[in-house]
């Protein structure tokens, strides 16, 4: 908006009519744009030390707020690369004086290269803190942290992030792990912006079916198993939205609101492109989970290309590399995957 209202009249003919409307006009610009000059003051942005990323706050539904990180890429419409990090409350970006850390593998990287503008958000009220002596998450932390509660702080990120920088990246790809990859899914079938995905460990339809087939994978005695799995996941259930009682490291708010997630039936919503990769020896998410997506996205004729990687494990190394150079040569190939599609 032109903040300046340059007025110039030859006629006398209603002039002073004329005179008061444009005083009106001129008033109500000047207080927009007062409006807007305080908005853009109250997330300006902050740098990250020793980083490409600048951090903004952002504001959500419900009185909530985030934080989320952006860099720039070298083209003014470069494809804009949402990294989304697995379950848990570390934050994804931690500051030591003149530098910094993340937590999201290759992160700092791919910024730096600038082939993409990046960025990241932080769960709602993330980092680790201490209670009663043990290192853990808060109880702010605990409270708020659901699947849709997720979503909200992602989405509204990255709509704040495509204003940031100007409505110009043509592309949006998504790139989550884990409980990560639950979320691009959710995403996927949320945002229309978002035109490619890449899946890493991905449950492929609720997580109760995880925790089946690692049952019948693991277990001597599978019916025995099952029974005991039953009284857990009743017990959940019992108090769902119980922020203070816990189960295999969660709440159960977080566990009944992420059960009801299925990543293959939200990706059927979406148009997004797919990559699909995980170790064949994954043991927190079962490699036959993931083949669900594979399976139900062929079956409708999705764009879906998959990867297995023979022997490797959730984070993608495998027996014979414990190293994080099989993870690296994996995500590359996840990113030539997208470069090949202009």
């Amino acid at each position: 908006m032109n903040c300046l209202l340059s007025i110039s009249m030859s006629s006398s003919i209603g002039r002073a009519k004329v005179l008061f409307f444009l005083m009106i006009l001129q008033v109500f610009s000047a207080e927009i744009c007062f409006a807007e000059g305080q908005g853009n003051k109250s997330n300006a942005g902050k740098p990250v030390p020793g980083s490409s990323f600048t951090a903004y706050e952002v504001s959500l539904p419900g009185g909530r707020s985030t934080t989320y990180y952006l860099s720039r890429a070298k083209g003014v419409d470069a494809p804009l690369l949402v990294m989304i990090q697995g379950s848990g409350c570390d934050a994804v970006i931690n500051v030591q004086g003149d530098s910094s850390y993340s937590t999201i593998f290759n992160l700092f990287i791919y910024a730096q290269e600038q082939q993409f503008s990046v960025m990241a958000v932080e769960k709602p009220y993330a980092g680790v803190v201490q209670n009663e002596g043990q290192r853990g998450c808060s109880s702010k932390f605990y409270d708020d942290f659901s699947a849709e509660s997720w979503l909200s702080a992602l989405s509204g990120s990255i709509e704040d992030a495509r204003k940031k920088l100007g409505g110009k990246a043509k592309r949006t790809l998504v790139m989550g792990a884990s409980e990560g990859a639950t979320m691009a899914a959710l995403l996927a079938s949320h945002e229309e912006t978002i035109s490619d995905v890449i899946l890493i460990g991905a449950s492929g339809t609720t997580q109760i079916f995880d925790f089946i087939a690692r049952d019948y994978d693991k277990c001597f005695d599978v019916s025995k198993c099952l029974g005991v799995l039953d009284d857990e996941l009743s017990e959940i259930y019992l108090d769902p939205l119980s922020t203070n009682k816990f189960k295999w490291g969660h709440t159960h708010k977080r566990w009944s609101s992420f059960f009801k997630v299925d990543p293959s039936n939200e990706l059927l919503k979406s148009n997004a492109r797919l990559y699909l990769v995980f170790g064949t020896a994954d043991d927190a998410t079962p490699p036959i989970s993931q083949e669900i997506i594979y399976a139900k996205m062929k079956a409708a004729g999705k764009d879906i290309t998959v990867r297995r990687v023979a022997d490797a494990g959730h984070g993608l190394t495998g027996p014979y590399d414990q190293t994080m150079d099989g993870l690296d040569r994996e995500l590359r190939g996840a990113l030539n995957w997208f470069w090949k599609k202009p």
